[in-house]
This record gives structure tokens, sequence and C-alpha cells, in this order.
């Protein structure tokens, strides 16, 4: 299509976006979501099996910046947004603290994230957000203390 009609695009890669609004219920919703929701309700934070699978976690703010950056740009590429860490889900649901209750594995889990380094047409450009995971759950904790 860009070749054809001089289509513009750019194409993001998110990673676990987490922070302000998002999603806690339902379908949608994002495992630091799901956390926070289990956490205010006092409930125990129910961890898939084996626990061990990882993934990066992206604040919001990081990745509104590299929208920003990829619009700006206008490149026509593809752009990787993503926390140089990756963590545990156990890690993540003892971060919060509290009990976990385990649920039964998943067939076709996947057990780390793999980040995008190509596409059909060039390489992705690789972005590290800055906002840690855990700086922002200790920060929920101290906003909504559990005790």
């Amino acid at each position: 299509l860009r070749k054809w009609f001089n289509f513009k695009f750019e194409i993001i890669y998110f990673y676990n976006v987490y922070g302000k609004n998002h999603v806690r219920e339902g379908k949608m919703a994002t495992i630091i979501g799901i956390f926070e929701s289990q956490y205010l309700k006092k409930i125990p934070l129910t961890v898939v099996k084996p626990g061990t699978q990882r993934r990066r976690f992206t604040h919001v703010s990081d990745t509104i910046d590299v929208c920003i950056t990829a619009w700006k740009n206008n490149k026509c590429k593809h752009y990787s947004i993503a926390h140089r860490k990756s963590y545990s889900i156990l890690q993540i649901a003892k971060q919060f603290g509290g009990k976990i209750k385990f649920l039964p594995e998943r067939p076709g889990e996947r057990y780390s994230s793999a980040l995008t380094k190509m596409n059909l047409s060039n390489k992705v450009i690789s972005n590290i957000g800055d906002t840690g995971i855990k700086s922002y759950i200790t920060k929920f904790k101290k906003t909504y203390p559990n005790e």
C-alpha cells in the first residue's frame, strides 16, 4: 500500500502496557490491572502455574512517548516499546504482597515475552521504557495500603 498509494503508517508493538486507567476487570484486563483489583478486594492474587512465565512491562507514558516520536519522524517504520527488564508473573505477584492462588496451567501459555526484531519489510526500531514496574507497584501500594 505504501508503494501503490503512498500510504503513510507507523507500526508500534506494545508489551504489557500498564498505568493509570488500565483495564482491571473483564477479558481485556491487564495482568497488573487484575492484580490491582485483587489487591484492592483483599483476595489472593491468581497466578497461572507455574508462575515462571516472564513478561516485559511498559508504562503508558513511555508508550505514548514512542507513539509521538514515531508520528513526528514519519518514516513508515516499525517500532517496539518495552522495558529492558523482564519479570516472572510470580515475581510481580509477590511485589504486591499477600496470598497467591495458583491456577492450573493453560494450554498454549507463552513462557517469555519475545521482542519483535524483524517484520516482513524491515528492521524494527527498538525503544526502551524508563519507568520500572516495581516502582509503580510500590507507589500503588502506598496510595492504597492493604492492612
